[in-house]
């Protein structure tokens, strides 16, 4: 699950258009936008629009420093007819060798039941800690080698690659893109553009779409939608409420240790296998 999440987080950056007329609605829509009829506007080989929107993407990227925001994280389980929502915030920080997130959700929303759900999950240095609040255990996988630095900007070869900061030409290369008409349901005053994995592409094991609203304020993601490849499975990241003031802030490694409440809990290691 928070595979997606961690991708939407490291592929944010993804700029917009050309602004266009678009009605004033609230972003939290329920209808994923995988499940739209809606067809592209044009082909991404011959619209300059998606050829300009890519290369603001990566100069975006590369100015991002810092954030920290709300998320919502929604799955919906099309095979079990079951959909849940969490609640919670997320930093991120460029740093050396690897950059840093710390992602804590507080509440669950599981078919209409409002629940506290404690979770969080931090990846610093090369471990990746998976951290519940309800079983007090942590699962700290080994994601890089001792001293190894790996491009989380390079969406062909990183572990989980970051969703801002990508080369134009590798998301082509990867993905079929075109920009989709604004529908009533899209939260406002975006652009939203649709990828599909090539198949030749790793993301294709992975993803048969993946949907991305643009701010057309700050160039950045405010909902990512992607669909398995089976069809089986939706999953909504949404940045609510995003604005210039939580981007670039100020944050130190010390807002990326062990959250205190987990002190105690059991914890498992898996080491990185060669």
């Amino acid at each position: 699950m928070i595979q997606l999440l961690i991708s939407s987080l490291l592929f944010l950056a993804t700029p917009p258009a050309t602004p266009a007329t678009q009605p004033s609605v609230s972003p939290a829509a329920t209808q994923p936008a995988a499940e739209s009829t809606t067809q592209p506007a044009t082909s991404p080989a011959t619209n300059p629009q998606v050829d300009a929107l890519l290369a603001r993407m990566e100069s975006a990227g590369e100015r991002l420093q810092t954030i920290r925001c709300k998320v919502e994280y929604t799955v919906i389980d099309r095979l079990n007819l079951t959909e849940t929502t969490r609640f919670g915030t997320i930093l991120f920080k460029r740093a050396e060798p690897n950059p840093m997130f710390l992602i804590e959700f507080d509440k669950l929303i599981a078919d209409d039941v409002v629940k506290r759900d404690k979770q969080w999950w931090l990846f610093r240095d090369r471990w990746l800690w998976e951290i519940k609040g309800k079983s007090r255990t942590i699962i700290k996988r080994e994601i890089l080698h001792p001293g190894e630095k790996a491009d989380f900007f390079d969406i062909e070869k990183a572990p989980f690659p970051l969703p801002f900061g990508q080369q134009k030409e590798k998301i082509l290369r990867n993905f079929d893109v075109t920009l989709v008409p604004p529908q009533v349901d899209d939260p406002p005053d975006t652009d939203h553009l649709v990828c599909r994995p090539k198949p030749d592409s790793p993301l294709a094991d992975d993803y048969s779409r993946l949907d991305f609203y643009v701010s057309r304020k700050l160039d950045l993601p405010v909902k990512i939608v992607a669909e398995d490849v089976r069809g089986d499975r939706v999953s909504v990241a949404r940045f609510p409420d995003l604005s210039a003031t939580d981007l670039n802030v100020s944050l130190s490694d010390a807002d990326f240790e062990q959250p205190a409440e987990s002190r105690g809990f059991a914890v498992a290691e898996e080491p990185l296998k060669d």
